[in-house]
C-alpha cells in the first residue's frame, strides 16, 4: 500500500504549503536542496510451499472419483445401474416402476399358490401367510435400485466397482417365520397321523376272532418344513410331498397267531364242575367269558379274567350253598323261638374254587375237563338250649316298602323272596349275602317269570320283582347302621320305591337296592357284636313288605341328610324299538315308560356313644329312560 509520507512530501498539498511558506515576510529562504533520485518500489514475490501443491494434487485426485460416484444419480436418475441382475437376469437401465409391474405379473401365480402339499390322496394348498413366508417384490426392486446409490462413500464406491467389474446379482429375500410354518403343519397333522393299531384277539361265543395289526403314521414336521422353505425359494408353484414315518405296532401279527392258537386250545372242550350229586357243565361259550387277552411285554397273552371268574363263582355258590344251616327263628312277645329246625348244609369255598377253576381253564385238553368243587359242611350252632345267649332281645331296625299296584307275578316273587329271608340268623361279624341266602331263583323255590330290568330294557326274567325284597332288606340294614359292603341302585327311577323310602323321614327316593344273580348283590356286615334275626312280614291288604332286624341295639344314632337331587335330565322324546323274533310280526308292546334322569345323594350320619360321627354317602344315578316298545319280527 502507498506510504502517506510519500504523498505528503511530493504531492500537491506539500507544494502548496511550501509556496505559502516562501511568501511569508521575514522568512529566510530555505537552502536549496537537491532532490534525491526516486528509487522504484519493488514488491517481493512469495514462494508457494510444496505441500500446498501436493495437497492440491491430492484434492484433485480424490475429488474426481467422488464427483464421479455422486454424479451417478444425475447420469442414471430413474433407472437401475448397469451390472445389476435379479435372479440372474440383467435389469440395468430398467425403470423402477416398469420393473415392479413386470415382476408382479411374473410372480403372480407363485404369490397366489406357492406350494401344494400332498399325502396319499389328500392335498393342501397353503398361502404364503399361512406358511409364515413374506415375499416383498417392491422391496426387492428397491434394493436393486439402491445399489451404487446408498450408503457412505466407500460403500457406494465398492458397489460401483463390483457393478463395473463383474456385476451384482440379487436373489429374492423371503422372510420366514419358522414357528408359523410348524404351526400350519401341526394343524394338518390330525388328518395325516394315525396311531399304530396292535393286533387284537377277541373271544366271543367260543369264537376266536383276530384283528391284524396296522402300522401308524407320524408327520415329520421339521423335515417337511425344510422342504417347504426350499420349494418357495424357487419362486414358482411347487408340489411338496409331506414327509412322514411309519410307526410299528407294539404287537404284530406274529403275536396274534400265537395267541389265537392258544385260545383255540383252551376253548376246545367244556369244564364239568361236580359237587356231591350235582353236576354243572360250563360249555366253551361260558369259558370264553372267563378268559381275556391281555398285551404283556409286546405280546398277547390269554389269561383268566379274575374279576369275571369271581362273579361266576359267586353265582355258582348261589346254586350250591344251602344258605344258613341255623334254625329259622321268630321274635314275638319279647322273646325268640324256633319255628323250623336247622338243617346241615354246605357252603362253597369260593376262594379255593376260583383258584382251582383258573388253573383248569389254562389247561387245554381235547376231552371234558372235570373239577370237584371244594365245599364245607356246615352244621347248626343254635339249639333251643342256647337261644337265650344270642342277645336277640329287641328290635334293632326295620325297613318298609310298598308294592301297591304290582302285577300278580311280582307279588308271587315278593312272597317267595321274603320267605327265603324270614327267620334267618346272621352271626356276629358275618357278612350277609342276599343272593346266597336267596338261592336259585326257579320254580322249585316258588318263583315265576316276570319283568325285570335286564341290560337296557325291561324283559321277562325269573324272579322279576325280587328287587322289592332286596330294597326292603337294604333299608333295614341302613337304619341299623350296619356297614353296607355292596349295594347297587336301579338303572332308572321306579316310583313305587318312593313310599317309605326315607324310613322315619317319610317318603322319598334314593334308597333302593337292585340285585341280579351272579352279577349284583346286596351285602352288609353284622357289627353289633350279637346275633341278628331277620324277620319278614307282608301286609296283603295294604300291600306293604316289612323287614325287621332283631338283636341287641348298638349304642348309636342314625340319621340322614338329603336327598340332594342334582343334574336332572329330561326323558328322551324319541322312543326305542326292540325287535323280538319270538313275537308274531306286527306285534307291538310297550315295556318301559319314559322317565327323567337325575343324581341323588343321601348322607347317612352315624353317631356312636362317644359322640364320634361317621358320614357316609349313598349315591344313586338314575339315567334318563325312553319309551321302549318291543315289536314282533317272527
Amino acid at each position: 500500500m502507498p506510504s502517506n509520507r510519500y504523498y505528503q512530501e511530493y504531492g500537491p498539498i506539500y507544494r502548496r504549503r511550501a509556496a505559502q511558506r516562501d511568501s511569508l515576510p521575514g522568512d529566510e529562504p530555505p537552502p536549496e536542496e537537491r532532490p534525491r533520485p526516486r528509487r522504484p518500489l519493488r514488491r517481493r514475490r512469495r514462494r508457494v510451499p510444496v505441500w500446498v501443491w501436493l495437497a492440491l494434487v491430492m484434492l484433485l485426485i480424490v475429488a474426481a472419483p467422488v464427483s464421479a460416484v455422486y454424479a451417478i444419480d444425475f447420469i442414471y436418475p430413474n433407472t437401475i445401474l448397469p451390472g445389476v441382475s435379479l435372479n440372474g437376469e440383467p435389469i440395468g437401465g430398467r425403470g423402477r416402476a416398469e420393473l415392479m409391474i413386470e415382476l408382479r405379473q411374473r410372480y403372480r401365480a407363485f404369490e397366489q399358490q406357492p406350494v401344494t402339499l400332498t399325502f396319499r390322496d389328500r392335498v393342501w394348498q397353503p398361502t404364503l401367510p399361512e406358511l409364515g413366508v413374506t415375499f416383498d417384490v417392491e422391496r426387492w426392486v428397491n434394493e436393486a435400485f439402491a445399489l451404487g446409490r446408498s450408503g457412505d462413500l466407500l460403500t457406494r464406491a465398492r458397489d460401483l466397482w463390483l457393478l463395473w467389474r463383474e456385476g451384482i446379482n440379487l436373489t429374492p429375500r423371503l422372510a420366514v417365520d419358522l414357528s408359523q410354518t410348524q404351526r400350519y403343519l401341526l394343524g394338518i397333522a390330525p388328518q395325516i397321523e394315525q396311531l399304530p393299531a396292535d393286533a387284537v384277539l377277541s373271544l366271543a361265543d367260543a369264537r376266536v376272532i383276530g384283528q391284524p395289526s396296522r402300522p401308524g403314521t407320524q408327520l415329520l414336521v421339521d423335515a417337511t418344513a425344510n422342504d417347504l422353505l426350499l420349494a418357495v425359494q424357487q419362486l414358482r408353484p411347487q408340489t411338496v410331498p409331506v414327509r412322514t414315518r411309519q410307526l410299528a405296532p407294539a404287537i404284530d401279527d406274529t403275536d396274534l397267531v400265537v395267541a389265537q392258537q392258544m385260545a383255540v386250545q383252551l376253548l376246545r372242550s367244556p369244564i364239568e364242575l361236580v359237587v356231591e350229586d350235582q353236576r354243572i357243565v360250563w360249555p366253551p361259550e361260558r369259558l370264553a367269558e372267563l378268559l381275556q387277552v391281555t398285551p404283556v411285554d409286546g405280546r398277547l397273552e390269554v389269561q383268566v379274567a379274575t374279576e369275571r371268574l369271581t362273579r361266576a363263582v359267586e353265582g355258582l355258590a348261589q346254586s350250591i350253598d344251602t344258605g344258613t344251616a341255623e334254625p329259622r327263628l321268630r321274635f314275638s312277645d319279647g322273646r325268640v323261638r324256633i319255628v323250623a329246625e336247622g338243617q346241615p348244609g354246605r357252603r362253597l369255598r369260593q376262594a379255593d374254587a376260583i383258584a382251582a377253576i383258573a388253573e383248569l381253564l389254562m389247561q387245554p385238553a381235547p376231552i371234558t375237563r372235570t373239577l370237584a368243587l371244594p365245599v364245607d359242611r356246615i352244621e347248626p350252632q343254635i339249639t333251643a338250649a342256647n337261644l337265650d345267649s344270642l342277645g336277640i332281645v329287641e328290635l334293632v331296625a326295620e325297613g318298609r316298602s310298598s308294592f301297591a299296584g304290582s302285577a300278580p307275578y311280582r307279588i308271587t316273587n315278593i312272597r317267595a323272596g321274603a320267605a327265603r329271608m324270614n327267620g334267618v340268623l346272621i352271626a356276629p361279624g358275618e357278612e350277609f349275602s342276599f343272593n346266597r341266602q336267596l338261592g336259585e331263583v326257579n320254580a322249585e323255590n316258588g318263583f315265576v317269570e316276570g319283568y325285570a330290568i335286564i341290560g337296557n330294557r325291561t324283559q321277562l326274567e325269573w324272579g322279576g320283582g325280587v328287587c322289592q325284597v332286596s330294597t326292603t332288606v337294604f333299608r333295614a340294614a341302613f337304619w341299623a347302621g350296619l356297614p353296607i359292603t355292596e349295594r347297587h341302585a336301579h338303572s332308572f327311577y321306579i316310583s313305587w320305591y318312593d313310599r317309605f323310602g326315607l324310613g322315619p323321614n317319610g317318603d322319598g327316593q334314593g334308597l333302593d337296592a337292585a340285585i341280579f344273580t351272579g352279577v349284583q348283590d346286596l351285602k352288609f356286615v353284622n357289627d353289633t357284636g350279637r346275633w341278628l334275626l331277620m324277620q319278614t312280614s307282608i301286609d296283603e291288604q295294604a300291600q306293604v313288605l316289612v323287614v325287621q332286624l332283631y338283636g341287641t341295639r348298638p349304642s348309636r344314632e342314625v340319621r340322614i341328610e338329603g336327598p340332594i337331587i342334582a343334574n336332572e335330565v329330561r326323558a328322551p322324546s324319541q322312543p326305542v324299538y326292540v325287535d323280538d323274533p319270538s313275537l308274531p310280526r306286527g306285534t307291538l308292546r310297550q315295556t318301559d315308560v319314559a322317565r327323567s334322569g337325575r343324581d341323588i345323594s343321601i348322607y347317612r350320619i352315624i353317631t356312636d356313644a362317644n359322640g364320634q360321627t361317621r358320614r357316609e354317602l349313598f349315591f344313586t344315578r338314575f339315567r334318563p329312560w325312553p319309551n321302549i316298545f318291543v315289536r314282533g319280527t317272527g
